[in-house]
């Protein structure tokens, strides 16, 4: 922050925000981004829908079948030396190896309206340029997994009482009819059966012969099951089924001697 003449905090259109990319902080390599985000350069920011419709063919009149997405997020960021210098040569290799990694990686941006955003990003392209009253800085063009960003990775573990639990879970999302699969890590306590029932919407997991410490991930989006001794657990997995929250309350149960942990992130709408 800068302060003004009346000594009150303002911020400026060339006031740089920190950034984490890749679990590295943007301090490590002295840039930082040479705005906020919302006022730089951004590519394809906006959400573009496809609406699926056919004509009826006995009107006028166009039946509505749904919507998709036919592109991820793109968007750029700038950054700059933080001392004012120019991004030589040997910066620029630094950067470069830093930021164009082979594979989607994780970007944050220190905003206090972005604090719990995250983005799933491989950059497509980078660019030495000049920036406002900076001597020189740098593009990078951010591509993302998918139409939008991410919460933080959110986590809660639950344990059963004498063999039951039954709680409320609250989900509350950015859009309309989304369900979310969660990520669910299992430990057992005994030799058993386990349940996991989502009461709102009937969903049942259930799996058979568990042991005793016995650790057990289910990801819910993939339909992937193993376990701690990477045995086989299709045999064991009774109906192949998962389950999801729906938005609003859900209640679920919990039936046997063990805890739960439960993952997931929140897709999040990010305006231009």
């Amino acid at each position: 922050m800068k302060l003004n003449m009346k000594g009150e905090n303002k911020m400026t259109i060339n006031e740089g925000v920190k950034f984490i990319f890749d679990g590295q902080y943007s301090d490590q390599y002295g840039v930082e981004i040479a705005s906020a985000l919302g006022s730089t350069s951004r590519s394809s920011s906006a959400e573009n829908r496809n609406i699926i419709t056919t004509k009826n063919s006995f009107s006028n009149l166009f039946n509505f079948h749904g919507v998709t997405y036919d592109s991820p997020l793109q968007f750029d960021i700038i950054i700059y030396n933080t001392d004012g210098t120019w991004i030589d040569a040997y910066k620029e290799r630094h950067l470069k190896k830093w930021l164009l990694k082979n594979k989607r990686c994780w970007l944050q941006i220190e905003q206090d309206d972005l604090s719990d955003i995250e983005y799933y990003v491989v950059a497509n392209s980078i660019e030495v340029i000049d920036v406002g009253t900076y001597s020189g800085g740098m593009k990078i063009s951010f591509s993302c997994d998918s139409p939008w960003a991410w919460s933080g990775l959110k986590k809660k573990t639950y344990t059963t009482i004498d063999g039951t639990l039954t709680f409320n879970f609250n989900s509350v999302v950015d859009f309309d009819e989304y369900i979310l699969y969660p990520q669910l890590t299992i430990v057992s306590n005994a030799i058993q059966t386990i349940k996991i029932k989502n009461n709102t919407t009937s969903e049942t997991i259930e799996i058979s012969d568990c042991t005793v410490g016995e650790i057990i991930y289910l990801d819910c989006n993939s339909d992937k099951i193993k376990n701690s001794n990477n045995a086989v657990m299709l045999d064991r997995w009774i109906g192949k089924q998962t389950i999801g929250f729906i938005e609003g309350l859900n209640s679920i149960s919990l039936t046997g001697d063990f805890s739960m942990t439960v993952q997931y992130r929140l897709p999040i709408r990010v305006g231009g």
